[in-house]
């Protein structure tokens, strides 16, 4: 039984969501932001065959990256994708997802919390998987050393380990939270094992999305790797 419904999502993920989504006109908006930025296009990438996949949360066995893309922008390793999931719902119904990912990786070698800054406009069935995955992750009440400024409170909800609080509000400061405030939204992004992935929701790829989610994930993780050496 597992192992049919297993194929049928895979089945579905494959023929439905990589006709939909995996267009000539994103791989258009791929390739002029790539010449753009330096990148280099890929296409579609196979996940049981190509080594450089993208992982986070989205990762999984039936995932599609339609549109891939890797290289180094001011000096950092950089990896795009738009990548198409079919999941079962709680009710045994398949829910399917699409999004876009910017993964950059850090330059630290300190270690890092697994931190989760979500944006209170996404769907919650979305980001449902990820906290099935990492149950022990809860949502801060940030104000431990200072007060946050209200536009970062009402558009974005911050999660860690308990053991991790502290340690995830000093990485991400009130001064910090202001920039992204006014630059990660509506995007949300996840910090875990040396890599920042900041994450897009939506059917299409458009331009703007692309380069506003590597210029925050840049500012992130440049961010990151100066203020975990003062902590």
């Amino acid at each position: 039984m597992a192992k049919r419904i297993f194929l049928k999502i895979k089945s579905i993920s494959h023929n439905i969501f990589h006709n939909i989504t995996a267009t000539r006109a994103d791989g258009r908006v791929f390739e002029k932001f790539d010449n753009k930025t330096g990148l280099i296009y890929f296409g579609a990438v196979d996940q049981r065959h190509d080594e450089v996949i993208i992982r986070g949360f989205t990762s999984s066995s039936t995932h599609q990256d339609n549109h891939f893309s890797v290289g180094t922008v001011d000096d950092y390793n950089v990896s795009l994708v738009n990548r198409s999931d079919a999941v079962l719902d709680d009710n045994g119904n398949v829910q399917f997802n699409n999004w876009i990912i910017a993964s950059i990786e850090l330059k630290t070698n300190l270690d890092l919390p697994h931190i989760f800054i979500n944006a209170n406009n996404q769907n919650e069935r979305h980001f449902k998987s990820f906290f099935k995955l990492y149950p022990i992750l809860s949502k801060i009440n940030l104000g431990i050393f200072e007060n946050y400024c209200e536009e970062f409170t009402s558009r974005f909800s911050m999660f860690s380990a308990p053991a991790d609080v502290i340690k995830a509000e000093k990485i991400f400061p009130s001064a910090s939270s202001r920039v992204i405030a006014s630059h990660l939204w509506p995007y949300s992004v996840e910090i875990q094992q040396g890599y920042v992935y900041v994450y897009c929701s939506t059917e299409k790829v458009s331009y703007n999305d692309l380069s506003g989610m590597l210029n925050i994930g840049l500012w992130l993780a440049r961010h990151i790797d100066s203020r975990i050496e003062q902590i």
